[in-house]
């Protein structure tokens, strides 16, 4: 019985899919690969680094302001939310990110491209469902 109603319930979530909101996964997911490249390789601008080229201003700069949204829930460290510019937060996130193991710096990723989706499509469904497509687009990617 629980696994029925389990079953019904992600596929009336799923059915909630969009191309709208899978354009959003892939850019989230675009920029916390090239960040997680960036903890490897560091380069002198980050934000040049992690924020596709091929964006018209527009997109970049709702991005930005998606990705600094982003960070503030996900609450690493205080000491990043602090910080006033978008750059010198994303430097706090990459040296938090790189004090932490492999596997909770891809959670940490992870999580971070679901709130990007989520803010990139105005909170328009619940974060869980963000973080859902999010890991199965992740993982259809893999």
């Amino acid at each position: 019985m629980f696994c029925n109603k389990m079953r019904a319930r992600i596929k009336r979530i799923l059915q909630q899919f969009d191309e709208y909101l899978d354009e959003h996964i892939d850019v989230a997911l675009s920029v916390t690969t090239a960040l997680k490249k960036f903890l490897v390789s560091p380069v002198a601008d980050i934000l040049t680094a992690i924020i596709p080229g091929d964006m018209d201003n527009v997109i970049r700069q709702h991005l930005l302001v998606a990705v600094e949204r982003a960070i503030d829930v996900l609450l690493i460290s205080e000491k990043c939310r602090k910080q006033m510019d978008l750059g010198n937060k994303l430097l706090c996130l990459a040296e938090e990110l790189q004090q932490r193991s492999p596997e909770l710096r891809d959670a940490l990723l992870h999580r971070l491209a679901s709130l990007v989706a989520g803010e990139l499509d105005g909170q328009r469904l619940k974060q869980s469902v963000y973080d859902l497509y999010t890991q199965a687009k992740y993982t259809a990617l893999k």
